[in-house]
């Protein structure tokens, strides 16, 4: 069981930000510094408009770039550029096996690597926004990545170990979990060489001080805990903002909340992130 859950099934995505959405893109391909090659698409902002900054989407464990399309809708109306990306062994990327964060930090840092020495983006702010494995991979990132300058993560573990024990309980519920997730769990952390809880964006957030964080978590999240949301803003609240959607469950308070979410995240970013370098009122990045 173990093996499955380190080798999820690929969901395959054909749709584009173009036959999506109505938007210009380019597909392109990222390395990590393993190796692993990773497929990845940039979205630009509105020519007619100065980017306001860059937002890097990491999307969740058994999903891909395509399932963030509805985070690049309105974070393009709002005038940011966008980079989504396929984690490892997830979509078109190469690799065969998701470490839950451990490796990912690798592409993740592969994808804003490619930002930052992007000389047609230099000067722009940029944010990373995450859901499920992607939200607790951009706290981890951002932590040892002082160019970052917000991050927005939905859905994110507090620790490895809990989203492991909330996943069982809605798979098998609450009786079959506490039997069969700690040999799964073990064999788990044999195969990747560490324990669960030692993939902690718990530990990690308090060193984001003092750029902000904004932290989602629906309220009827079974998979991960609305718990973990409280813990993390618990570790370091004096720059992390939290909001609990509602009825939203698992990675779905983006169309449950719907226009309040995208009104809340791009105010957040449009407060968090400084303006472009270069910009006298709504100019852009010096040329």
């Amino acid at each position: 069981m173990a093996w499955v859950f380190l080798h999820p099934p690929r969901r395959i995505h054909r749709r584009t930000p173009r036959t999506a959405l109505g938007l210009a893109y380019e597909r392109f391909s990222l390395r990590a510094s393993d190796g692993v090659r990773l497929s990845a698409w940039f979205i630009p902002a509105t020519p007619a408009t100065a980017p306001r900054g860059v937002v890097v989407l990491a999307h969740g464990y058994h999903g891909n770039r395509h399932t963030m399309l509805p985070y690049v809708r309105f974070l393009h109306e709002a005038g940011y550029s966008v980079l989504t990306f396929d984690f490892r062994a997830h979509g078109w990327s190469g690799g065969r096996r998701t470490t839950f964060g451990v490796h990912e930090a690798f592409d993740l840092q592969a994808a804003l690597d490619w930002v930052f020495d992007n000389p047609e983006l230099a000067g722009l702010p940029v944010a990373l926004l995450g859901e499920s494995m992607g939200a607790s991979v951009a706290l981890l990132v951002a932590a040892e990545e002082p160019r970052v300058g917000a991050v927005v993560a939905d859905s994110g573990f507090a620790r490895f170990d809990s989203a492991v024990s909330g996943r069982f309980s809605s798979v098998f519920g609450e009786r079959a979990s506490r039997v069969l997730a700690p040999p799964t769990q073990k064999i788990g952390e044999r195969i990747l060489g560490l324990r669960c809880e030692e993939i902690a964006p718990v530990e990690a957030l308090p060193r984001l001080a003092p750029r902000p964080v904004l932290l989602i978590h629906g309220t009827a999240d079974d998979f991960i805990l609305p718990e973990n949301a409280d813990a993390l803003y618990a570790a370091s609240p004096e720059h992390t903002t939290l909001w609990k959607v509602k009825g939203g469950q698992h990675c779905t308070s983006v169309f449950v909340a719907g226009r309040e979410y995208a009104r809340r995240v791009t105010r957040f970013l449009d407060d968090a992130l400084p303006r472009p370098q270069g910009e006298a009122g709504s100019g852009g990045p010096p040329p």
